[in-house]
């Protein structure tokens, strides 16, 4: 039920995006039916969750040459609703191999200050670790670099996630091996140097395949293949100068600078259903609608323009 629900969401979000100029009495009618689902998601499946907690889903038990690692993070205000989030990944159709969520050891005490559901998240293979505050870069930081010859898949704490999301992932990477794969993605134009603001969203039928005019959307789920980075990704003062708040830009922008393409989803796919009351203080609202994102890519370019590197 839960993935036959999230494919009639995905098919009616389809369709509000090509009838956006619609009669509004139409645009109601498809905006309360996606209403519903998202209650669905937010009101019945948590429900389901905590009754049939199933340990026969859970990590991948069949052994793999090159694994596949998720990796997240969280904090305080979302502490309490990312099990959601990770139980959605234990139930995937590709299990991967690793599930670890990171948090910074500034804003918790210890496994003792975590809610209850996190320990049985443990049992079926979660692994959480406590680092240093990156605010969001900790959900690659870190795991790229004690894994660099996996792969790595990124997502964030506040969705719920289509059961197949790791098989589209690594269906683009079967045939995509070297590129960054993303469920969802903006559209660079009129080019990688214009400013965020300035990009858009894929229309329906657009294909990008192998591009280095996409911007990449980890929260969607993404792919990182290894080594697809730049080294200077992983450097700590540049990030907190340059890019503190916005792990998307900074990974599109270490992409480039590696040379990586970038592969999106096709269909287009809307972005996954969000937990209710975890989006007012999300960081897109942050550096989206406060021009944040502007700032931090201007800083970007204008940095690496000074020191006289090619993009």
């Amino acid at each position: 039920m839960y993935t036959f629900v999230y494919n009639c969401f995905f098919a009616i979000k389809r369709k509000q995006k090509r009838r956006q100029n619609e009669n509004k009495k139409a645009s109601k009618i498809i905006q309360k039916t996606i209403d519903y689902m998202e209650w669905y998601y937010n009101i019945l499946i948590p429900k389901l969750y905590k009754k049939y907690s199933l340990k026969n889903y859970g990590l991948n038990k069949i052994g793999r040459k090159q694994k596949i690692i998720v990796s997240l993070t969280s904090y305080p205000k979302r502490i309490n609703t990312v099990w959601l989030t990770i139980e959605t990944l234990l139930r995937q159709t590709v299990k991967p191999d690793k599930i670890i969520l990171w948090l910074a050891d500034t804003q918790f005490s210890g496994m003792d200050s975590l809610p209850a559901e996190l320990f049985g998240l443990q049992e079926r293979g979660l692994t959480i670790r406590f680092c240093s505050d990156l605010k969001s870069h900790k959900k690659y930081f870190y795991v790229m670099q004690e894994y660099p010859k996996d792969i790595v898949i990124l997502v964030d704490d506040d969705m719920f996630y289509p059961y197949d999301t790791i098989k589209q992932l690594m269906r683009m990477h079967k045939r995509y091996p070297n590129d960054i794969c993303t469920m969802t993605a903006q559209v660079m134009k009129p080019a990688f140097r214009s400013m965020p603001s300035e990009w858009r969203n894929p229309r329906c039928k657009e294909k990008f395949v192998h591009s280095d005019q996409i911007q990449i959307f980890t929260g969607s789920g993404s792919l990182y293949p290894p080594h697809c980075l730049s080294n200077e990704a992983f450097d700590k003062e540049k990030i907190i100068k340059l890019c503190p708040y916005a792990d998307d830009l900074w990974l599109t922008f270490m992409a480039k600078r590696n040379n990586t393409k970038v592969t999106t989803k096709y269909p287009w796919r809307a972005f996954p259903i969000t937990i209710y009351n975890t989006g007012k203080d999300s960081l897109w609202h942050v550096n989206a609608e406060e021009g944040n994102n502007d700032k931090q890519w201007k800083a970007l370019l204008e940095a690496y323009e000074k020191e006289g590197k090619n993009l």
